[in-house]
């Protein structure tokens, strides 16, 4: 390359102000500033020719003509490597990227041949570099080799020299639900579609606001998207442009050479219900995966415990071979549905295991993975080692079981809930053999007095459908209206969303629900309602709602939306404990504090309850009542063994319990 006389540049560029070609105006204007800015701008220059020349989608006409300009506006000389592959010569490469894929993506032949296809359909026909390279619509059930399809694509792309980057960008759109998300969606898709990344991967869009997805229509459809705003970019985000007339204002996004991936379960149809007619016709390559037939299974089954033993090997420097049993174990525990996701967890879970016995044995050299029973056993010459790989599901729902026999009362509730799960149940077992499915409704509405055990029974409900595999993690989100609701324009359907985000995989519990509708004129009460049923059926085989309140407000609560009342189809009435009852639940609850009480008293507490329970006071309290009138009674305790100290320390006399109203309830 020939050194570049930067005087005599400078002198060329201020003296004469020679006109320059509109792709390098921006940098000549830059040029006024020091030497050293001069040369970055011209080797930015000499890098970005490069990376034209390695992307076969511009014309060796145009790659030239940019070559020459440079040349001769910089007065430099560039050496660049010639193009790879210029439309029919990408033949061969993508011969060889083919046959390395079915090296990787076992079982998808089909697939494969698609997707080649779709990657090299822009070196054949061209493409705007300004607009997307190729869409493709990818279809398949969970753990069909749909993402590695996509990124081992990436990869040898990279590796063979078409592209400079094998980086695939993914975009949740499960992420971007309110139109009030739209600084944020736009943040993360601009600087998707302006990075090296050669692709960008979209998902579940079907959870998406419909103005995102219209977006990415357009994207598809023309090249690239009209926004409703201008934004400029600085401090390195998107910005809403603060002056209407801004030089470097953006008011649309180019697809700039980008290959969008769309990823869905459903079928073709599903996707036109989302983005609409034009959209799907205009995805030539529509793609999908199969499950994997018997000797593709096999052959990954392989290939998955090679990565174990490989990995045993490097990182607990440990020889681990692999009987057939266990090998013919894992193929038996494989769901069309859950393709490779069915047989992962296991292998993992065992390795798990390995890494313990690692820990805590210092002598092992060489194991043998053998399937026996119920379990993996490890083997060492003498010596076997459990790698216990059953379910902890089991052993929790034998527990959640023993606490809902437990508790006092409630048998319709506890009955209910049994049948619920067995509904649900029943369901996946019918999926996992391609039948067909019903739907069974999960979101419940609890009402009731306060202190009748709805919270108790909510706790109880998350954890039980995560012992039963219903829901992925099981954790309950208690909120009530001032955690949904925001205190200004705009903040009230992120913030519910943020609540619902944070409830996936488990039980989201409202107490008090009837209070987020305070009449037609709470627009922040019916927005986060909106929300709270658009998330409900987003998230449906994800996410549990119950809502909790008295009866009566709850029936107004459900006029709120149109929605709300066909997705509580379970409402579920909590009544009031009878006298027995709350004996027998501040009997339990004095034994979890360690004590007892004593036989005496247990009549007239008996008593006493149902005394508070004829009035229907909804103020009674219910279990609270008992759970108060027995911590009370322990502080009157503590002041009578000061007193008495050879008296039990451990038991609550009559005398301990605070009854004084029950002459006044006579």
């Amino acid at each position: 390359m020939k050194k570049v006389d930067k005087d005599e540049l400078m002198n060329e560029v201020l003296g004469k102000k020679r006109p320059y070609s509109s792709v390098y105006t921006d940098s000549m204007d830059m040029l006024k500033s020091t030497e050293d800015e001069l040369n970055r701008i011209i080797a930015e220059n000499e890098k970005k020719l490069q990376e034209m020349t390695e992307r076969s989608s511009y014309s060796e006409d145009k790659i030239n003509s940019l070559k020459a300009e440079i040349e001769k506006d910089f007065n430099v000389k560039i050496d660049l490597p010639e193009t790879v592959v210029v439309g029919k010569d990408s033949k061969e490469v993508f011969e060889a990227i083919e046959k390395e894929m079915n090296e990787i993506c076992i079982g998808q032949e089909k697939a494969v041949d698609d997707i080649t296809v779709a990657f090299r359909r822009p070196f054949v026909t061209g493409s705007d570099p300004k607009k997307i390279r190729n869409s493709i619509l990818l279809m398949g059930s969970n753990g069909s080799g749909r993402h590695l399809l996509v990124e081992t694509m990436a990869d040898l792309l990279k590796k063979h020299g078409l592209t400079v980057s094998s980086e695939v960008i993914g975009i949740d759109m499960s992420r971007y639900q309110s139109s009030s998300q739209e600084a944020l969606f736009l943040q993360d898709l601009y600087a998707a579609l302006q990075g090296k990344n050669p692709v960008i991967i979209f998902e579940n869009f079907t959870q998406a606001s419909p103005v995102y997805n219209r977006m990415l229509a357009d994207l598809v459809i023309n090249g690239q998207c009209i926004l409703n705003k201008r934004y400029v970019f600085a401090n390195n985000q998107l910005q809403e442009a603060t002056q209407k007339l801004t030089k470097e204002a953006i008011d649309h996004l180019d697809g700039n050479n980008k290959t969008l991936v769309f990823i869905t379960e459903g079928k073709a149809s599903s996707v036109m219900d989302v983005f609409g007619k034009s959209f799907v016709e205009t995805i030539v390559d529509q793609i999908k995966t199969v499950p994997y037939d018997e000797g593709s299974l096999k052959i990954l089954v392989d290939k998955m415990l090679d990565d174990l033993s490989l990995k045993c090997k490097t990182q607990l420097e440990i020889e681990v071979d692999v009987a057939q049993s266990f090998k013919d174990y894992l193929l038996t525990c494989y769901e069309p549905n859950d393709g490779i996701d069915s047989i992962s967890p296991i292998i993992n879970k065992v390795y798990d295991n390995l890494v313990e016995l690692a820990l805590r044995q210092d002598d092992l050299n060489s194991l043998v993975l053998i399937h026996e029973g119920d379990d993996v056993v490890a083997k060492e010459a003498e010596r076997s080692f459990p790698l216990s790989i059953k379910n902890d599901s089991e052993a929790e729902r034998a527990e959640i079981q023993k606490e809902l026999d437990a508790i006092v009362g409630l048998d319709k509730v506890k009955d209910y809930l049994l049948s619920l799960e067995k509904q649900v149940k029943v369901n996946q077992l019918r999926r996992q053999k391609g039948l067909k499915t019903y739907d069974v409704s999960k979101h419940m509405i609890f009402t009731g007095n306060p202190g009748t055990g709805k919270t108790t029974i909510a706790r109880i409900i998350s954890r039980l459908m995560k012992a039963s595999g219903i829901l992925r993690q099981g954790q309950l989100v208690e909120v009530t209206r001032a955690n949904l609701v925001g205190k200004y324009v705009g903040h009230t359907a992120p913030l519910t969303m943020d609540v619902i985000e944070s409830a996936l995989g488990g039980v989201l519990f409202i107490d008090e629900a009837y209070s987020l509708y305070r009449g037609r004129d709470d627009s922040f009460g019916l927005e986060a309602i909106d929300t709270l049923v658009k998330g409900m059926e987003d998230h449906r085989d994800d996410l549990i709602v119950i809502l909790a309140g008295y009866d009566k407000e709850m029936q107004e609560f459900l006029t709120a939306n149109t929605g709300l009342k066909s997705r509580f189809a379970n409402i579920i009435h909590f009544e009031d404990y009878t006298g027995e009852e709350l004996m027998l639940i501040a009997c339990s609850i004095a034994k979890g504090k360690d004590y007892k009480i004593a036989e005496e008293a247990k009549q007239p507490l008996q008593n006493y309850f149902t005394l508070m329970q004829a009035r229907k006071d909804v103020t009674s309290g219910n279990g609270r009542m008992a759970r108060n009138l027995v911590e009370d009674a322990i502080l009157r305790q503590s002041a009578r063994l000061l007193n008495n100290p050879e008296d039990e320390i451990d038991v609550l006399k009559l005398e301990d319990f605070d009854l004084s109203n029950m002459t006044e309830m006579k």
